[in-house]
């Protein structure tokens, strides 16, 4: 007679994954973060300092000034590239100087 498996002898064991990092955020709130990596082993990950830089980046300052020009020409005879290019170019001369 043929025997019934149990439900745990049925089942295909699961792989063991490994957590991604958990980001918070330091109690200064200055920008500096704590990262700590869960991992399967046994041994503790220590926290790890990071520095974010905070602020607009350059594509953003871009997009805002582009923005902007089209709203001074009242979204008439024009168009986005244009105001791309010029805010790119107003901005990139910004960041030269």
């Amino acid at each position: 007679m043929a025997t019934e498996k149990r439900a745990s002898e049925a089942t295909t064991p699961k792989k063991r994954i490994r957590k991604a990092a958990v980001k918070s955020e330091g109690a200064s709130g200055n920008g500096t973060e704590v990262v700590k990596a869960t991992l399967s082993s046994s041994r503790a990950a220590e926290p790890v300092r990071v520095s974010r830089v905070v602020g607009p980046t350059l594509e953003e300052q871009i997009r805002v000034r582009a923005y902007e020009l089209y709203l001074q020409r009242k979204g008439q005879y024009g168009s986005p590239e244009q105001d791309w290019f010029q805010a790119a170019a107003e901005i990139n001369s910004q960041h030269s100087a």
